[in-house]
């Protein structure tokens, strides 16, 4: 056998699996395909809602974290401006020699 038809045969198998999971799968169902439908759509809808819900909350702790990190670099540098300007000022306060 080469290795075309190994090939071609494996191809031929998947699909007939294919087809038959897919006959059994309309075969076994536990309810009409509409019903199924409205299940799956209801779903989907749950999911999509879940989803905005997470993606809101993530985007309301970035911008909270942003905030206090701004509030904090603020502080930081006024810290460091007052500080410098201590500096200035004592220098200039210094009795001159």
């Amino acid at each position: 056998m080469n290795e075309r038809s190994l090939y071609l045969s494996s191809v031929i198998c998947f699909l007939a699996g294919g087809v038959a999971g897919a006959g059994l799968s309309l075969l076994l169902a536990p309810q009409s395909g509409k019903a199924t439908r409205q299940m799956m759509a209801s779903r989907l809808k749950g999911g999509a809602d879940s989803a905005r819900g997470f993606r809101d909350r993530v985007v309301t702790r970035g911008e909270q974290a942003w905030d206090e990190a701004a509030h904090r670099v603020g502080e930081a540098a006024s810290a460091l401006a007052g500080g410098v300007e201590r500096k200035e000022g004592n220098g200039s306060d210094a009795p001159s020699v």
